[in-house]
């Protein structure tokens, strides 16, 4: 850390404020509004957008964390197929973006063998960043019920709606409303 810190106002543009780190030789610059800390900017916050629009193929991703359980082969292709199904889903909307899934074991809690496994899903892109989770025995169902979850709060979200009305009778379907009939 540096002093004085370097601060930028929150109306400040994103040119401005790369251009301040750049001549300051910072990585973070402390966003204010009427002299109260509002946020905190980093060169990271530049680098994901910009590598998601260089990108010569537009995809989603995925990637995993697992801590204090093992996932078999047979698991992590059961997670793959609904990964794969899920971005097939999202890959027009979204165009790309990283689903970040972080899994692990509530120690000795077990049901006749199965653990309890806490599962969170984390979906950035450049529309917004989408999060979810779950709690249950065994992967598979947690994944799923993880997956479930960032499904609907995609369906249900403006921005989403506002790209394809499709989604919205996505959603109406999976909430269990009846459809008119087109």
């Amino acid at each position: 850390m540096r002093t004085p810190v370097v601060t930028v106002e929150a109306n400040t543009n994103l040119r401005d404020a790369e251009k301040a780190m750049h001549d300051k030789d910072v990585s973070c610059l402390a966003v204010v509004s009427n002299d109260r800390l509002v946020g905190v900017v980093t060169k990271l916050d530049f680098l994901e957008p910009i590598s998601q629009l260089e990108g010569a193929e537009r995809k989603v991703s995925v990637q995993f964390s697992v801590k204090g359980l093992e996932i078999t082969p047979e698991q992590q292709g059961f997670m793959m197929d609904e990964f794969d199904s899920f971005s097939r889903k999202y890959q027009d909307a979204f165009q790309s973006g990283t689903v970040f899934v972080y899994m692990k074991s509530h120690g000795n809690t077990n049901l006749r063998g199965t653990p309890l496994i806490h599962c969170r899903l984390q979906f950035r892109t450049v529309r917004g960043t989408f999060i979810s989770a779950s709690e249950g025995w065994g992967v598979e169902p947690t994944f799923r019920v993880a997956l479930d979850r960032l499904d609907r709060r995609l369906l249900r979200s403006k921005e989403l709606l506002a790209y394809n009305p499709k989604y919205a009778k996505d959603y109406l379907r999976k909430i269990g409303l009846p459809q008119e009939e087109s």
